[in-house]
């Protein structure tokens, strides 16, 4: 038997029917948002259960906010609060109508919203990671490393519209000391699901590229309320911000509520301008310490010299008397010297006339003249003397004596 053939519309139809009569009124549902997305004042919503061991999607349907239901939802819980809740990533509570439509299939649409269940499940969420941090010891890490004494080179993370930012940069330029600050911007989300991601890659860059440039890295944002700072208490952008190698001040506009980030962050301001403020004081506090400590120099050196000025006035005595008697000394020696000067040369002149003397004495006795004298004679033969009877050869001899000179022929 052939089984009946349904058409189409007849089977959505029927379908349509069966939501209508088993879920004639709305419902409360618990979900994620996979999808917060508007088009043309409405609301676009993707709802998903995740099972909680493998983060899996185990359900999904579609919903929307129709706009005159999200305008009655901004007047009941407020524009922020409901901007907030209705996000991507967020955990919320909704009561939704469900409606099968023949043509675009099933749909829920939402009636009401939870804030305290979005809001106890941020917190639940929060403390958890609070707790895997703490148990890391990261939440007082970044805490631990030395901020500079005058932190002026600042890397800063913020969207570039952000009110927040223009209060920072306001609040510096203003300051009436005339600290100069360097400031260096990396744009980042500070809203919504791309929060995290862009300000950890931020982070990276500047640890990776930008780390010995700057003395701090600064968070900014303007204010929200606190599901906006929902992605402050994301785990992997915490612990990023603890394992940074810069201290990490963030200032991101809330008053009475604290994210996860506050906790594992070097410094936390509630605002921006709070931000500016600590670091204008940081300057401060240094210009303070570095005039104190040029006083506690200069007192410090004064009564070094007033407790060394005793023995500095001996020693400037003695050296005094030191230098005298070695001018004493001196001046003995000099006049010895003088004295001796003027002794030497007539001593010298005297001894040299003496040797003069002598030597004309030897000379004299030594010259052939005065040989001849004592009955010598110097016998030459071709203007050789001769000193050896086998000197002479044939020929004539010249002998001369003292008063004249004799040829000999020898035999």
């Amino acid at each position: 038997m052939t089984p009946e053939t349904y058409q189409l519309a007849d089977l959505t139809s029927f379908i349509r029917r069966v939501f209508a009569l088993n879920l004639p009124q709305p419902v409360w549902v618990a979900a994620e948002l996979a999808q917060a997305n508007d088009s043309r004042g409405h609301r676009w919503l993707t709802l998903v259960q995740k099972d909680p061991e493998t983060d899996q999607i185990v359900a999904q349907l579609e919903g929307i906010v129709w706009n005159n239901k999200l305008r009655e939802l901004h007047q009941t819980h407020g524009l922020q609060l409901i901007n907030g809740l209705l996000q991507q990533g967020m955990s919320v509570r909704l009561r939704v109508s469900a409606n099968f439509h023949e043509r675009y299939g099933l749909r829920l649409s939402v009636e009401e919203v939870d804030p305290a269940h979005t809001i106890g499940e941020l917190e639940r969420r929060r403390q958890l990671t609070l707790q895997r941090l703490s148990a890391e010891d990261l939440l007082g890490r970044n805490a631990r490393l030395p901020l500079a004494l005058a932190p002026q080179r600042l890397a800063v993370i913020s969207s570039g519209s952000a009110a927040g930012l223009a209060d920072f940069r306001e609040q510096l330029d203003a300051n009436p000391y005339g600290y100069q600050f360097k400031l260096k911007l990396f744009t980042a989300a500070m809203q919504g699901v791309q929060t995290s991601p862009e300000i950890i890659r931020r982070l990276r860059e500047i640890s990776r590229n930008w780390q010995d440039r700057f003395d701090a890295v600064v968070i900014v944002r303007g204010g929200g309320g606190r599901t906006d700072l929902a992605a402050f208490d994301d785990e992997p952008l915490c612990r990023a911000v603890a394992e940074h190698d810069l201290p990490v001040i963030v200032g991101i506009g809330h008053e009475t509520d604290e994210t996860v980030l506050d906790r594992v962050a070097h410094r936390s301001l509630k605002t921006p301008t709070a931000v500016a403020v600590f670091l204008i004081e940081q300057l401060i506090r240094s210009e303070v310490n570095v005039l104190q400590l040029g006083r506690r120099i200069a007192q410090a050196t004064q009564q070094a010299i007033s407790a060394e000025r005793p023995r500095l006035d001996r020693l400037a005595r003695t050296n005094r008397q030191l230098a005298q008697s070695a001018i004493n000394t001196e001046q003995f020696r000099l006049d010895r010297l003088e004295a001796d000067l003027k002794r030497l040369p007539p001593a010298a002149l005297a001894s040299a006339n003496d040797q003069l003397r002598h030597f004309e004495q030897l000379l004299t006795a030594l010259r052939p003249e005065t040989t001849l004298a004592r009955g010598y004679a110097l016998v030459s033969q071709d203007g050789r003397l001769v000193v050896r009877p086998e000197d002479i050869e044939a020929g004539e001899l010249d002998v001369r004596l003292k008063d004249g000179r004799l040829k000999v022929v020898p035999v």
